[in-house]
């Protein structure tokens, strides 16, 4: 896996390309910092990748949640305290 400043992904693109083609992944970085994913793909892998891009997200979504869940507090609640919350958001509809 390269990493490679996305000012010079602006420069030359063909750079990254043909790490791609080598490595089948490059990392654009902004400011140091990872920024867009890049990944090799084609016609037969692409649908697969897609799904499993699809199943990263959610799980990232989940991991974010349960940090919220956290700070706010909201990770201690127990079960019953959980339905109480949910019967009451229920009826308020």
């Amino acid at each position: 896996m390269q990493l490679l400043p996305v000012q010079e992904f602006y420069k030359s693109p063909r750079t990254a390309i043909s790490s791609l083609s080598r490595k089948g992944k490059v990392v654009l970085t902004h400011r140091g910092k990872p920024s867009v994913f890049l990944i090799k793909t084609n016609s037969k892998n692409f649908e697969r990748l897609c799904e499993q891009l699809q199943q990263m997200e959610a799980l990232q979504a989940i991991d974010e949640m349960h940090e919220i869940s956290e700070k706010n507090g909201n990770s201690k609640m127990s079960l019953k305290e959980i339905n109480e919350l949910i019967a009451d958001v229920r009826k308020s509809k």
